[in-house]
């Protein structure tokens, strides 16, 4: 197990939970492996023995890796990252898989995004119940699955609106501890409000509300683990109303309050 990694095994294989710190990885394993990101990534990564290239992984993204594949990849950022092990024989996925590419990478499915945050709640439960973690971990993977089975989406647009929500993530990461209206980050991306809450919503898996939130909780997760500053402070300065606001959400999307946080993540 790697530093900060919440890892449950089971009879097909088993999933993890990785933190939001810096790695550098090479693997090459034997399963299938289904992966869906939380954070915003970027590094470098070479697939399959390929010359290392940058990438920039977004929130929402879905990708499924065949086995056998040498990958490596590295990131002096990291990013709170889900990851299914599948060992095909034990699990009987194999013959489910319609992958013929060395690793799919399927965006913006916000029922992948409600699963993935579900199963992160239960991982990170004080009592882990590893009943109910496999149970939503093949809901994950069984609609993964189902994924993989559809026509790929072809949109002209899709460039030209990456690099407008480029520039959204972006403008939220440096006001995180202020308000953000849906007129304003609209504007950042140069659309109408309208068209940008489908685009948006398309390409994260989240509507920019529940984005937003999530990225305001992943910051006081941060300091309420690496710091012993009053729980009222860090509410305030990542942009939560008030304390009670940041407690309601930690509790919804992870199952526990700001000091039951802190001291899981062994921060007195």
């Amino acid at each position: 197990m790697k530093p900060g990694e919440v890892r449950l095994d089971f009879g097909w294989g088993w999933v993890s939970l990785f933190p939001s710190v810096p790695y550098s990885i090479r693997d090459q394993s034997g399963l299938y492996v289904l992966g869906l990101a939380f954070e915003r990534q970027r590094g470098v990564h070479a697939l399959g023995g390929s010359r290392r290239q940058d990438f920039d992984a977004w929130p929402g993204e879905l990708a499924v890796t065949s086995p056998n594949v040498e990958m490596f990849s590295e990131s002096g950022m990291g990013g709170e990252y889900l990851a299914l092990h599948i060992q095909s024989v034990a699990s009987g996925v194999e013959s489910e898989i319609p992958l013929t590419v060395p690793r799919a990478v399927l965006r913006g499915d916000p029922w992948a995004v409600r699963l993935g945050g579900q199963l992160r709640r239960t991982m990170l439960a004080p009592h882990p119940q590893p009943q109910l973690i496999e149970e939503q971990a093949m809901k994950l993977l069984d609609h993964g699955l189902s994924l993989l089975k559809l026509p790929r989406r072809q949109d002209g647009r899709y460039d030209d609106d990456r690099h407008a929500h480029s520039r959204v993530l972006e403008y939220i990461e440096e006001t995180i501890d202020g308000p953000l209206s849906l007129d304003e980050i609209a504007q950042v991306a140069g659309m109408p409000v309208l068209r940008f809450l489908r685009s948006f919503s398309s390409a994260v898996g989240s509507t920019p509300h529940a984005y937003i939130t999530e990225r305001r909780m992943q910051h006081a997760r941060a300091l309420l683990s690496a710091t012993a500053s009053p729980i009222a402070d860090i509410a305030a300065g990542c942009g939560f109303s008030h304390q009670s606001h940041l407690g309601a959400v930690l509790k919804d999307r992870l199952g526990l309050s700001p000091r039951q946080y802190r001291l899981l993540a062994g921060c007195a």
